[in-house]
């Protein structure tokens, strides 16, 4: 389905195009049909149909027109048509059709039954135009080509789909024209598959469609109502249409009797189709009028009082035709002349298109203006130098010779090209310059803003300047700038003006997936109001409510920084074509200067914290012992290198007698800024704790206790604490869940697991129960080792860790080797590895 969308958008404009212009050609084929080949033969009279038995119909003259063509071939009413040049007549449609294929001005015999008696007579045949499928097909084609404008000027905008969608369909229901609902034509069933069962299908829907699309386009112009853009409203609206036109494919299924459709059943369809679309029309009229009081803008209810007079000019044509015109005149066919002002409802669609274009509504004036004076333009330049280029050939020809006229031709063809690209481009400039003040204003005003933008410092005075430029320098009421926040990903709303709120937070959005899709079509993925619901589901009314029209994304390589929020512009209308282009360009040179300001910000806080943190390595770094106390014969050597800057790892070593030493290697969980902060809560504990009465398993057991309340649930420290007595030759330690102690004597080495649970993880009984002392003799030239797991767990770049292992075997026969040394190889060797 993706795949299939993707097709779609990228050939959209190609398949608008072939469908706009197969369009038009049926709504001229339409005129066509209704002016030269669908014109009626009249005879000044009505023929009334009567049931004489069960398989016989007789053709009765009604309403005979006084001193018309029936009349004066001795024809009264009450008379019985019998045959028309011969050919016996079973039904009204046969005999129409009969007639229709003499020319004006022919006379057609008839047989007739005249009080009791056979005549035959001679008719003089007139021709009329069926004034309502006249009034439909130039009605169709005006419609059609309105929207195709409309389409032209926002392929993308919803209203001006809905828009082009009524000029499609009032297309496709007025090619009854070509296609006559008539007895031949509604034996559909009969011809299955055929041409004409697929447009009657075509017609059916269509007819059933155009009412509903019509109000619904009123629902969404020129502002829309909320209830309109639920997702159920929107189903309903196009459910309801579908089901009457299965129901009427339904009835006709039904009512057909093998050769045709009930009479009864295909009159009762064009009566209710012809009601729902008075009705229609007069619920439209019922939402401008609503609509005139929604909107608050004296300016914008000018359009909305031209498109009110049309409808109602509309209504009024529709009730003369449909209720006035039958009353005053016996038949259409004796008095065609009442049934003529129908083809005034012709002009409804151009009051339409006179709002449209006076009053710059749905962004069509840009295109048909430029359309005009930048073509008009563009043809009066290339036809002076045509004409130039022509006078100056032939006079260098004649000079040359008539063999290098060729070679001439061409040297002037490729000056022409280039000069007239160059006078061309001027010449636009100054018709832009000329005919759109305000236009070019912008244009210059966002050029400068662009060149001006990037050598502006600090991300506070970019938003001023933007703030700036786009309010004063466009003259408008409503702006605003979001920008993304790179922690929550949500854009919120930092600058603004004339907006009833000051926050706005935009977390949701289909806007990544919205601008892929106008990148596929080579679209500007700038989003008007009627996509905020798709773009925006969660913040479109709010956006609507507040006047935003126009939404244009700052993009820094795909990525949106921000959205610049606009509202109309000075002149009252929506910001389209060029202007969309120059404001587009300038959102992304303002994003380019918000994320490098951002960046700058960010490396400047970055040094900061880096001095902080620098600073806190110090610091740390001077809590740890600063000189190796002289204990006896022991050779002490210790180091702690932070995986970051700080950390949370720590060695002590506390004398508190010449023979007595305790020995603390501790290891908070986590790194950083906050493991180095309990680390040095946890030093100043056991600092304060470690006393000469006082073993090391008493002293974790009241650290426990001290730090349980101290630290955050999710944290925990490891502890061994020795303490070295040379008096007594011992070394008596506890391991709070730490690493092993190492020893190496002799070629051999120990690891010592005693029992122990983290400071921190449980309050206290279950702590001191798991808490193992244990107690060793110390032994000539052996070797302890406590470490933390910075070196039994770096990692290689395979993921492999150095290990236990590899730190056992270092430590072997490093029984005569200086402690400093065996520092410096361990870290070596981590390092290589």
């Amino acid at each position: 389905m993706k795949n299939l969308k993707a097709i779609f958008l990228k050939y959209r404009q190609k398949l608008i195009v072939g469908l706009s212009v197969l369009l038009v050609a049926v709504a001229i084929l339409n005129i066509y049909y209704v002016l030269e080949i669908r014109v009626t033969s009249n005879d000044e009279c009505l023929w009334i149909p009567k049931k004489v038995s069960k398989d016989s119909t007789a053709i009765i003259f009604d309403v005979v027109k006084v001193n018309g063509v029936t009349w004066n071939a001795g024809i009264r009413n009450g008379d019985q048509l019998l045959e028309i040049d011969g050919v016996k007549l079973i039904s009204t449609g046969q005999a129409q059709r009969i007639l229709n294929e003499f020319s004006g001005g022919d006379y057609a015999e008839y047989k007739v039954l005249h009080d009791g008696k056979i005549l035959k007579t001679k008719v003089y045949i007139k021709k009329l135009i069926q004034f309502g499928n006249l009034a439909s097909s130039l009605s169709s084609l005006f419609w059609i080509l309105i929207g195709i404008i409309v389409l032209t000027a926002k392929p993308t905008g919803r209203v001006h789909r809905i828009f082009y969608s009524i000029g499609a369909l009032s297309v496709l229901v007025s090619m009854a024209a070509i296609f006559p609902m008539d007895d031949r034509f509604i034996s559909f069933f009969a011809n299955l598959f055929s041409l004409k069962f697929l447009f009657l299908i075509i017609w059916i829907f269509s007819i059933s469609f155009l009412p509903f699309v019509a109000i619904y386009f009123f629902f969404y112009f020129p502002k829309p109502f909320n209830f309109i853009q639920k997702k159920w409203v929107r189903r309903l609206y196009f459910t309801i249409p579908t089901i009457i036109a299965l129901l009427f494919i339904f009835g006709a299924a039904v009512s057909y009797n093998g050769k045709i459709i009930s009479p009864h059943f295909y009159f009762s369809s064009l009566n209710f189709w012809g009601t729902t679309a008075q009705i229609s029309a007069i619920i439209n009229l019922v939402i401008v009028v609503i609509q005139l009081f929604r909107v608050r803008n004296t300016e914008s209810t000018k359009p909305l009082w031209l498109i009110l007079i049309g409808l109602t000019f509309g209504i009024a044509i529709s009730i003369y035709s449909s209720q006035i015109a039958p009353a005053i005149a016996d038949s259409f066919f004796n008095s065609p002349e009442y049934y003529a002002p129908i083809i005034l409802i012709a002009l409804v669609p151009l009051f339409f298109a006179y709002a449209i274009f006076k009053y710059q509504l749905m962004d069509v004036s840009v295109v048909v203006r430029n359309a005009i004076i930048y073509g008009a333009a563009t043809l009066t330049i290339a036809a002076i130098y045509f004409l130039v280029v022509y006078v100056a050939g032939q006079s260098i020809s004649r000079a040359l010779g008539a063999e290098n006229q060729g070679i001439v031709a061409g040297v002037f063809f490729i000056i022409f090209a280039i000069v007239f690209q160059s006078s061309k481009d001027r010449f636009q400039d100054f018709l832009t310059r000329k005919f759109y003040p305000e236009q070019f204003a912008h244009q210059r005003m966002i050029i400068q803003f662009s060149n001006d933008i990037s050598t502006v410092v600090g991300l506070e005075n970019i938003l001023e300047v933007m703030l700036k430029t786009f309010v004063e320098g466009l003259s408008i009421k409503k702006f605003g700038i979001l920008l993304r926040d790179n922690k929550t990903q949500e854009l919120r709303l930092l600058r603004n003006v004339g907006m009833s709120a000051d926050e706005c937070v935009i977390k949701n959005s289909n806007l990544v997936q919205f601008i892929k899709e106008k990148n596929l079509v080579g679209g500007i993925p700038v989003v008007e109001q009627n996509e905020f619901e798709k773009v925006f589901p969660d913040n479109a009314k709010r956006l609507i409510d507040e006047e935003i029209f126009t939404i244009v994304p700052m993009l820094v390589k795909s990525k949106v920084i921000g959205l610049l929020l606009f509202g109309l512009k000075h002149s009252g209308s929506h910001f389209a074509g060029k202007d969309l282009e120059l404001l587009y360009a300038a959102g992304n040179q303002a994003a380019v200067s918000i994320e490098n300001a951002r960046l700058y910000d960010s490396e400047v806080q970055k040094q900061k914290i880096e001095r902080d943190l620098d600073l806190a390595r110090k610091i740390q770094q001077g809590l740890l012992p600063q000189c190796i106390p002289q204990i006896g014969n022991l050779d002490i050597c210790g180091e702690m290198i932070p995986a970051m800057q700080v950390g949370g790892d720590y060695y002590d070593l506390i004398p508190f007698s010449d023979d007595k030493l305790f020995v603390v290697v501790g290891d908070v969980s986590g790194k950083g800024l906050s493991a180095s902060l309990y680390m040095t809560k946890l030093q100043t504990m056991i600092q304060l704790s470690c006393t000469a009465d006082r073993t090391p398993k008493e002293i974790l057991v009241d650290i426990n206790k001290r730090m349980y309340n101290e630290l955050d649930r999710s944290w925990f420290v490891t502890i061994t604490l020795a303490l070295f007595d040379l008096k007594k030759n011992t070394v008596k330690f506890c391991r709070a869940g730490h690493l092993p102690i190492l020893t190496a004597t002799n070629g051999t080495v120990e690891s010592y697991k005693s029992q122990g649970i983290g400071v921190g993880l449980e309050k206290g009984i279950v702590f001191e129960q798991s808490l193992a002392e244990q107690e060793i003799i110390l032994k000539p030239g052996q070797l302890f080792a406590f470490v933390t797991d910075g070196i039994t767990e770096a990692m290689n770049e395979n993921n492999e860790l150095f290990g236990e292992q590899k730190l056992t075997e270092l430590l072997l026969h490093r029984s005569q080797s200086r402690s400093s040394d065996i520092v410096n190889e361990i870290w070596s060797a981590v390092n290589t590895f």
